[in-house]
């Protein structure tokens, strides 16, 4: 793919990426990087939303170019994006209810950080270990937090049960886990591409409102869904079950998905404005405001009609996509209906590793296999299995992942060389 060159030079200098590593490999053995068809990370490098780029050309005002002195980024962002939050997340007016709204400006994963070292910082008893309770299949909220000192455990989301959660299981997690416990969740955001049904959300939240545990909610891909199936609220949710004494919450919630900029480090973090001032100041020990000017160009395009409209038009794209690649996969490598996840959210197809490909559970044989092919697609889960997994828990098979925003032709010619090499099922 044309544009891996120029976003993976690292020099001299070692890249701990794991997808650098595959690169390299490829590269290793003759092949040239620009020709890879890279599926790994939901990334384009060149599909940004046109009239989001032309509004960074055009609409920046000479301020954005300096220093912000409000800590919760640049106000006129901070404004759109309180309204944004409502609005599509059908909350009311943030003034005088238990909630606000910053700017992420450096990424989602480092609020994440910053939230996990917030709750850090509450007093605890001399042994007590921080636990924190992650969806498998997931993201790297291991990497995230594990540094931090988290211990994390896993709950399933089970194929016997179409990927759902299982509230029971969540509960005898919480159970175990202590009063210093973090649950995260990601009801659209997972590799699955499935949406989390309302009632199963409702009862993980209702138990970790009952136990004082602190929530997370990963939002990344809240607005990527298929035309006309509204994806479940779990901020929504959440602000219904909480109460005045529940333990601090997050929701972030990132621009760059929607919009293809990802880049820009540009989110909205929801939380309580006891909350959010507290991670104003941690961000603050390590830097000033950022982006201001990618602020800027993004509080004028939430405002327009564009915005929806291009925002619609990619959901469209994304279900079309699905469906076609879902097709390919079975017509063309031969995969049952049952191996292929097309799902319904995020901008991912998740499909089983055929059995003859799966070396000690892992589909990091079939992955190799697909570079040296002149693909790279992504693992179907980011999240280790750490520790035992619960009693409830069935490991499934193997699985990858393929990132569906690249143009038909890309994905075409990805399912091609899957095809002449023989890795179907």
């Amino acid at each position: 793919m044309e544009p891996t060159r120029s976003v993976l030079d690292s020099g001299g200098l070692p890249n701990d990426h794991e997808d650098a590593h595959h690169i390299r490999r490829y590269e290793a053995h003759g092949g040239d990087a620009r020709d890879l068809v890279y599926l790994s990370l939901g990334e384009t490098w060149t599909a940004v939303a046109p009239g989001l780029a032309a509004t960074l050309a055009d609409q920046v005002p000479v301020h954005a170019h300096g220093y912000t002195l409000s800590p919760y980024g640049l106000p006129a962002l901070r404004e759109v994006l309180r309204a944004y939050i409502a609005r599509t997340h059908d909350l009311p007016p943030s003034g005088g209810t238990p909630y606000d709204v910053a700017v992420s400006q450096s990424g989602t994963r480092a609020a994440m950080s910053d939230f996990g070292r917030l709750l850090l910082r509450a007093p605890r008893t001399a042994d007590a270990t921080p636990t924190a309770l992650v969806p498998t299949p997931g993201w790297d909220y291991r990497g995230v937090l594990a540094p931090l000192g988290y211990r994390l455990r896993s709950y399933s989301l089970c194929p016997d049960q179409g990927w759902q959660p299982d509230v029971e299981e969540v509960e005898t997690l919480l159970d175990g886990a202590g009063r210093d416990a973090l649950l995260v969740l990601n009801p659209q955001h997972n590799p699955t591409g499935t949406d989390w049904a309302a009632d199963r959300v409702r009862g993980i939240i209702g138990a970790a409102v009952a136990h004082r545990s602190a929530v997370l909610i990963d939002d990344a891909y809240y607005a990527i869904h298929h035309p006309g199936e509204p994806p479940t609220n779990a901020l929504r949710i959440l602000m219904e079950e909480m109460t005045p004494t529940s333990a601090p919450w997050l929701a972030t919630r990132t621009l760059g998905k929607q919009f293809h900029c990802n880049g820009w480090g540009i989110g909205a973090l929801t939380a309580a404005p006891a909350t959010l001032a507290d991670l104003a100041r941690i961000a603050q020990e390590r830097s000033y405001g950022c982006a201001l000017p990618l602020q800027a160009a993004m509080a004028a395009w939430l405002e327009s009609d564009a915005a929806d409209t291009f925002l619609h038009q990619l959901r469209e794209a994304y279900a079309t996509t699905r469906g076609r690649v879902a097709d390919r996969l079975h017509r063309d490598l031969g995969f049952p209906p049952q191996a292929v996840h097309p799902g319904t959210c995020s901008a991912y197809l998740r499909f089983q590793v055929p059995d003859r490909f799966v070396r000690d559970g892992s589909e990091a044989h079939y992955r190799r296999l697909c570079v040296a092919a002149g693909v790279l697609p992504g693992a179907g889960s980011m999240t280790a299995s750490p520790g035992a997994p619960a009693p409830r828990a069935r490991r499934p098979s193997a699985y990858v992942r393929l990132f569906v925003g690249q143009p038909g032709h890309v994905l075409d010619e990805a399912l091609d060389r899957l095809t002449r090499a023989g890795l179907g099922w």
